[in-house]
């Protein structure tokens, strides 16, 4: 009798285990669907610096390559680390086409800009280059203080 109770507790055991396999893995969950990206652009180490040594704004405008061929992506997903040491600054990726000049793909300002930016976005099908604009405009500071923004370690992906 022992070994019967003993053999119904099992049983349970195995149909309590196994159908808790079965709803976690599958059932209703969403699918998760993969990207395909291409490194298409990376640039290690300082990427660019906006510097002044006055209380003036100032703005870098950095082109990242003459032209990209994005005719096969839908979306390009972008990341680099920020850093500023101004109160008032802005780190903004554009892209520039034979449609429109000056799309603002991404921005980030004052306490947003000291950290790792990470982000995807659409961009227009003709797009010819991309754009990073460092902006700072220092409204405190002393006699030869050094204030700058800055960008590192970029890498842009297209998605398909």
């Amino acid at each position: 009798m022992l070994n019967l109770e003993k053999t119904k507790y099992l049983l349970w055991v195995f149909v309590l285990i196994g159908s808790l396999a079965l709803y976690s893995c599958g059932g209703d969950s969403p699918v998760a669907i993969q990207q395909q990206e291409d490194l298409l652009y990376e640039d290690q180490d300082i990427v660019d610096s906006a510097v002044v040594t006055g209380c003036y704004a100032y703005t870098l405008r950095h082109f990242l390559q003459d032209t990209f061929d994005l005719s096969a992506y839908s979306k390009l997903r972008v990341e680099f680390d920020g850093f500023s040491t101004s109160d008032h600054s802005t780190i903004s990726i554009l892209s520039n086409s034979h449609s429109s000049t000056n799309d603002v793909l991404y921005s980030a300002s004052n306490e947003n800009v000291n950290m790792p930016h990470s982000f995807e976005s659409a961009f227009n099908s003709d797009t010819l280059w991309l754009e990073l604009r460092l902006y700072l405009n220092p409204q405190v500071c002393g006699v030869n203080e050094f204030k700058y923004t800055r960008a590192r370690d970029l890498k842009i992906y297209g998605i398909k």
